[in-house]
């Protein structure tokens, strides 16, 4: 599994936002898996971490989901490859490089920096 550290920033949502996910595809086989809930325990513009109790098999085999969330009122729907895992008592984190679409990384800045303004 590999980790991410030079990103330019994450933002730790203090309470996780829920989100919801799904397996797209498995290597170059597309899948059709029904939706699991999930938190999102971080995120900055090129990945997320998220948390859920549902054990996705990690193999040698890259794995892409589908992940939608809400912040803000603004709906994000991208795909991101699962990068590792790690369990956590009885829940499993995933960090994820996303692939957001032109322009959602942008829009994801704008809403963090609304969301970040609200907390304080």
């Amino acid at each position: 599994m590999r980790y991410k550290r030079g990103e330019s920033f994450r933002f730790a949502f203090g309470s996780p936002l829920p989100a919801y996910f799904s397996i797209v595809k498995i290597d170059q086989e597309l899948m059709d898996t029904s939706e699991g809930s999930a938190f999102l325990v971080d995120i900055s513009p090129n990945g997320m971490k998220l948390s859920t109790s549902l054990d996705v098999p990690i193999t040698d085999k890259t794995v892409f989901l589908g992940i939608r969330f809400t912040l803000n009122d603004t709906h994000f729907v991208t795909q991101g490859e699962i990068l590792w895992k790690k369990q956590q008592y009885k829940d499993f984190h995933y960090g994820i490089q996303a692939h957001f679409e032109e322009g959602q990384q942008e829009k994801l800045i704008e809403e963090l920096k609304i969301f970040a303004k609200k907390r304080t």
